[in-house]
């Protein structure tokens, strides 16, 4: 009867509007010249009123019918995947259902690459948009729009960079990156604020008072100036730390090479020496804020800053070298921070470069920011909290918090030299005993380092908080921690998902559980010549052993039903690019040289016959995933038809 309900509708939509012209208007272009073998962009443009909206062509909703995009043309060799905005998600109460459309004027991508053999001139592609239209009162009927438009081929062989669907790919991901840096933007203003009262900058602010109160009164030098060099020194050094980090993490063409063609960041993530040495660095951290190692930091900064003050010109100089040393203080604390952000920013691609340095110059800047105001308003310090045990019980929480950093940084020396100290259960109890001390610290159990002044259980409204929140984190590990045999929780959020990957060793099992449900695990021959037997596409997972969103995307994605339905039409290869084998290398290098890609996860969709890529995609893809594996699995489909009528 709803069915019923929905053919009527349509029909007396359809009667209301026959003899209408339809407010759609289609406008199609392409680069104008391009050489034989590259990669070009057919941008086709619905252009219609704010009220009008047609429905999307990836993400098909029960009632309207999708708009369906095809280009045809004797220079194509193959197409790459059909990019849209993200539609917008609504309740229709013309179809009485939710649905996903787009309104306004709308441009479509559609990535192709040209035949190797075609000889210079004008060449044509036939373009047809097939599309419903409708308001909130009433739709036109379904119309289908031809166009022509034409290109031209230049002599001469394809150019680097305009063979790969990749660059196709980086504008699909548009929208994604523009959120991608609102978190950044909102990671690095939130990080900062929250190292403006970490114990290791707190008591640097009476040098920071004395020495600008010292040069505008000795010297008669503007306060302006040296404040501006004073932040230049503070922004500037974390600026200086995330552009070294995202060089080491770009995984651009010379880097790459040099490293057997992976990716730098894998290299940081597994070597077990740099692993090691930041391990014990950071338990060195924690013992500085327990109080079990001194250093006297702010007693000689204090005799250099009257140095500096003996001039002018050291001045300038002086307020800098100032900013430069207060970060470096000051990083023992932040660094939790500093590191959350260029995790989150550093991808391995030159986005990825972009974004650290992106996140590291808004993090420096909003950090340096109260610092230089009271270097300009050095009276506003005695409206500042005193420094006391609430201090004291900031820095010690951080304490614990490093060294469970470190316990992260130990293991991977443990896994690459497989002494098996530090298996993923293990990791977790750790971890759940950190918590634990952590909590019975802030309930005052007991005292760390000199913090003798705190009553048993005389807790505050602070202390209630973080007792709250540690264990509302213990709760996922605990869980996890009592689920073998892989040791993960299903359950927990998803945010929460990623955070513990990247903190504990990977699963010892899921690759056997993998095996049973038919994936080829390192087997890409294999798996290629079953794709071939069976006359299907292959999928090929470049992943790794350090790669958090693989798990996730293993355990949250590929189960869905949608996904999982269009995984089984393929044949599955799961190829590891950072283990310390051969065999390794060589899917490493395959994946660098045929996609010019080094960031685990990529997803590709082959055709076994003569192993071109259908389509190609990497990264954590939450929404959109099935989408893309009908992608590829469709378009095998029609080459396979093609195929066949020539043969």
């Amino acid at each position: 009867m709803k069915e019923f309900k929905k053919i009527l509708i349509i029909v007396i939509y359809l009667g209301i509007v026959c003899g209408q012209t339809n407010p759609v208007k289609i406008v199609s272009n392409t680069a104008s010249k391009a050489r034989a073998g590259e990669v070009i962009n057919v941008e086709i443009e619905a252009l219609m009123e704010k009220q009008w909206h047609i429905y999307s062509v990836h993400k098909i909703a029960e009632g309207p019918l999708p708009t369906e995009i095809t280009l045809k043309s004797d220079a194509i060799s193959s197409f790459g995947t059909l990019i849209e905005p993200e539609p917008k998600y609504a309740f229709d109460p013309g179809f009485d259902s939710d649905t996903y459309y787009h309104e306004g004027n709308t441009g479509f991508t559609y990535p192709v690459r040209l035949k190797r053999n075609l000889d210079p001139g004008k060449y044509p592609i036939e373009i047809e948009v097939y599309y419903m239209v409708c308001n909130e009162r009433l739709c036109y009927p379904p119309n289908l729009k031809s166009s022509t438009i034409y290109f031209e081929v230049e002599e001469g062989p394809p150019r680097k960079g305009k063979t790969s669907f990749s660059n196709a790919i980086e504008q699909s991901k548009k929208d994604y990156m523009d959120n991608s840096l609102l978190g950044v933007f909102l990671l690095a203003i939130g990080g900062a604020i929250i190292s403006w009262i970490m114990p290791c900058v707190y008591p640097m602010i009476p040098i920071i008072i004395s020495f600008f109160g010292k040069m505008s009164d000795e010297k008669n030098i503007g306060r302006m100036t040296i404040a501006f060099f004073y932040g230049l020194g503070i922004a500037g050094t974390f600026v200086i730390i995330g552009l070294v980090v995202s060089i080491l993490s770009w995984g651009v063409n010379d880097i790459a090479a040099q490293s057997k063609y992976a990716n730098i960041g894998n290299f940081i993530a597994t070597n077990p020496w740099l692993n090691l040495g930041l391990g014990v660095l950071f338990i060195f951290f924690a013992l500085w804020m327990f109080g079990i190692v001194n250093i006297n930091v702010a007693g000689n900064l204090v005799n250099k800053t009257d140095q500096a003050g003996q001039s002018a010109t050291s001045a300038y100089i002086g307020a800098l070298l100032l900013g430069v040393a207060f970060s470096i203080t000051s990083f023992s604390c932040t660094v939790p921070v500093v590191g959350t952000l260029l995790v989150v920013a550093a991808t391995g691609t030159a986005g990825g470069m972009l974004t650290s340095l992106y996140g590291m110059i808004i993090y420096g800047i909003v950090f340096a920011a109260p610092f230089v105001a009271l270097s300009l308003f050095p009276k506003a310090l005695d409206k500042l909290p005193n420094s006391g045990s609430w201090m004291e019980t900031l820095k010690i929480s951080f304490g614990f918090i490093e060294i469970a950093a470190a316990v992260k940084f130990l293991w991977v020396p443990d896994l690459e030299w497989g002494l098996g100290i530090l298996p993923r259960n293990i990791v977790l109890i750790i971890f759940l005993i950190i918590g634990v001390l952590l909590i019975g610290y802030l309930m005052g159990l007991f005292t760390v380092g000199s913090a003798n002044n705190i009553k048993r259980f005389s807790i505050g409204k602070g202390r209630i908080v973080g007792i709250l929140l540690i264990a509302l984190f213990l709760y996922p590990i605990a869980m996890s921690a009592l689920h073998p045999p892989t040791y993960h929780y299903n359950k927990m959020p998803r945010l929460m998902d990623e955070f513990i990957e990247a903190l504990v060793p990977p699963p010892p099992t899921e690759d056997d559980i993998a095996r049973e449900e038919g994936w080829f695990v390192d087997q890409y021959d294999e798996a290629l010549e079953k794709a071939k037997k069976d006359n299907k596409p292959l999928f090929i997972d470049f992943t790794g052993v350090y790669c958090a969103n693989c798990r996730v995307m293993e355990r949250r994605v590929f189960p869905e039903k949608l996904v999982k339905d269009q995984l089984d039409r393929m044949v599955l290869a799961r190829l590891y690019v950072d283990k310390k084998d051969s065999l390794s290398e060589v899917y490493a290098k395959m994946q660098f040289e045929r996609y010019k890609q080094a960031t685990q996860p990529y997803y590709v969709i082959l055709d076994p016959v003569n192993e071109t890529t259908l389509a190609d995609t990497g990264g954590y893809i939450p929404n959109g995933f099935s989408d893309f594996l009908k992608l590829g699995i469709n378009k095998y489909y029609i080459e396979e038809s093609k195929w066949k009528s020539n043969k």
